[in-house]
């Protein structure tokens, strides 16, 4: 895994903290020209559709600012725990890692749709264009976890469970991807499936469908803590692109 902390230079704080000072503040600056125009320009590298106009930038502006402020907290949530602070255990633990992955991955999708131009509700993300834009190093394999339970988790990906995954937001792609990852013990090999995984993995925790117990039996926990460090990598390199 890329390195993922504070001493990175890369890392999302780092490249937040200079797009900031180098070319957004002043807070609300980027409403007038001529860096109003200089950010859609840079914009334009993701959607060549991004207008010129002071209402889109500004609003493109804020939901990227409210994303990263979203992921940085998430993967810098360095102990993640949910559950009483006085005795929490190792369920507490996976829980949080599991919301560390939900936190990273909303405001990844905040900061990414804003800077794709996508605001439509509802339409998904162009996941290979963005990666595209993004020009990321190779992508260090996640390897496949050790399952203590196969059994359990083919029952809780098999077919008589899609009506019950369906209501809960979780796709059949998600199923697909989370299927190939640990059943059939394909590595993550690169940064589109990360992202892929991600969400499924996100979409199964965040409504109910990953309980942390299954996390615990399938040995999810290093990879769930890999991939949201992931995001933070993706947007980081996305963020140098404004610069």
């Amino acid at each position: 895994m890329t390195d993922t902390s504070t001493d990175n230079q890369d890392n999302l704080t780092n490249i937040s903290k200079i797009l900031w000072d180098n070319r957004l503040k002043p807070d609300n600056s980027w409403k007038d020209n001529p860096k109003c125009s200089e950010i859609q320009q840079k914009l334009l590298l993701f959607n060549p559709n991004h207008p010129d106009n002071p209402e889109h930038i500004d609003k493109v502006i804020k939901c990227v600012i409210r994303g990263v402020r979203l992921t940085e907290e998430a993967i810098n949530w360095y102990e993640p725990s949910i559950g009483d602070t006085q005795k929490r255990g190792d369920i507490d633990k996976i829980r949080g890692v599991q919301w560390r992955l939900v936190i990273a991955y909303s405001g990844f999708e905040i900061t990414t749709k804003a800077l794709m131009n996508n605001f439509e509700r509802g339409k998904p993300l162009d996941i290979p264009n963005f990666i595209k834009m993004c020009s990321l190093p190779i992508y260090n394999p996640l390897d496949t976890p050790n399952p203590k339970k196969k059994e359990n988790l083919d029952k809780w990906l098999a077919k008589d469970q899609d009506a019950i995954a369906e209501f809960l937001s979780v796709t059949a792609g998600d199923k697909k991807i989370i299927e190939r990852w640990i059943i059939k013990a394909n590595s993550i090999s690169s940064w589109e499936e990360a992202l892929k995984l991600a969400k499924a993995l996100r979409n199964a925790s965040a409504h109910g469908f990953l309980s942390a117990k299954k996390v615990q039996d399938w040995q999810l926990k290093p990879g769930l803590s890999t991939l949201a460090d992931n995001l933070g990598e993706i947007m980081a390199a996305g963020l140098k692109k404004l610069i």
